[in-house]
């Protein structure tokens, strides 16, 4: 069997800090990748350098990347517009690799693919993708409403359709395919993920409980929640906490201004991009706690990366966190967006006893199997 693994990632800067593609999408192929059985596996993403696009580049023997989707550095128009406009022609890339199976994780490449091959579509989340846009321009509800079609024939051509929570199965539900759902939370590797005595190097000159944020600095993940908690744990305990941030995008300024504006320049320390899963492990099992201060959700890959390293999550009341992952051990979801709620919260739990997680159920190991028997019938 030849697979298509379709996602708007640059799968050749998987580890790349300043790659702009990598996002949830992407750490769930990274966490399955090694678990799929096909004969050969072709990554179809993007690249932000023009001279790569439509270039093959061997990973292994069996896996090769191909970028379809030019994405450069700094365009303002949306990589989800850009990645539907360069995929028109997939089916030719398709017919070049004998392609016999399509595993998608881009609603905007898979809209051109020919509904002839066996299709398992992985949707990761409910919400219209372009309600969350960066360009305010591209929230007209005109493009979600196109959007939304384009998920619908990804509905109706697909033989599978992953939902990784209720709200996803709704939508299937909606377009009456319900039949061809299977509910699978996203999930980690646990041969990767999992709680490591080793300290970060990254976090050297850190002794304070770390509250941490992984993910995006854009304005969806609501990161003015988060410095609000960080501040009021300050303030009920001076000198024992500090905020760490992973990521980067493009609220970067707004919220390093936000935090000035409160004079807590000191309790915040900006680690950037850090995409090697050594490192995240390390930093996820020196924190105290993963924070989840977003508007918009569907399953985070970075609960479940906490959860696996056996470091508590505490979040607002998105995507499918409440139904199918918060256990009131572990994983707790706070319904408004109260700093001192979460702030209660942590100081409840902040006494736990951190070790191997035997409980952890959202492993890579048990939902490759569903993803390969799927696959498989091409």
């Amino acid at each position: 069997m030849n697979l298509a693994i379709l996602c708007i990632c640059d799968f050749e800067d998987w580890n790349n800090p300043t790659s702009s593609t990598i996002g949830g999408a992407s750490g769930v192929i990274k966490s399955i990748l090694p678990y799929i059985k096909a004969e050969k596996i072709y990554l179809i993403g993007s690249t932000s350098k023009k001279e790569h696009l439509k270039r093959e580049i061997k990973l292994n023997e069996n896996i090769t990347i191909y970028p379809i989707v030019y994405l450069p550095t700094g365009s303002k128009v949306p990589e989800r517009i850009r990645t539907f406009w360069y995929s028109r022609n997939i089916n030719e890339v398709f017919r070049m690799y004998n392609i016999h199976s399509i595993y998608s994780h881009s609603e905007e490449m898979l809209y051109w693919a020919d509904p002839t091959y066996t299709i398992l579509y992985h949707m990761h989340g409910a919400t219209n993708a372009l309600a969350k846009a960066k360009n305010k321009l591209f929230r007209n509800k005109i493009f979600q409403i196109l959007w939304s079609n384009i998920r619908k024939r990804n509905i109706d051509n697909a033989n599978k359709i992953i939902v990784i929570d209720h709200l996803c199965f709704d939508i299937v539900k909606k377009y009456h395919k319900q039949e061809n759902a299977i509910l699978i939370s996203n999930f980690v590797d646990t041969s990767v993920f999992y709680f490591d005595t080793i300290r970060s190097g990254l976090l050297n000159e850190i002794n304070e409980n770390i509250i941490l944020f992984v993910g995006r600095l854009e304005e969806v993940k609501g990161l003015e929640l988060y410095v609000d908690i960080v501040s009021y744990l300050d303030k009920k305990e001076k000198g024992k906490w500090k905020g760490v941030l992973v990521g980067r995008g493009s609220y970067k300024k707004n919220i390093e201004d936000y935090i000035k504006s409160k004079s807590q320049a000191s309790l915040f320390f900006f680690l950037g991009a850090v995409f090697d899963q050594q490192k995240l492990r390390k930093i996820y099992s020196q924190s105290s706690v993963l924070i989840i201060s977003s508007f918009f959700e569907g399953i985070p890959m970075v609960v479940l990366e906490a959860l696996a390293c056996n470091t508590p999550v505490v979040s607002t009341d998105v995507g499918g966190i409440k139904q199918l992952i918060s256990d009131e051990k572990k994983c707790f979801v706070i319904d408004k967006r109260d700093p001192a709620l979460f702030a209660e919260k942590i100081l409840q739990m902040l006494n736990k006893n951190k070790g191997l997680n035997s409980e952890f159920k959202f492993s890579v190991t048990e939902a490759s199997v569903t993803i390969n028997k799927i696959l498989s019938q091409a």
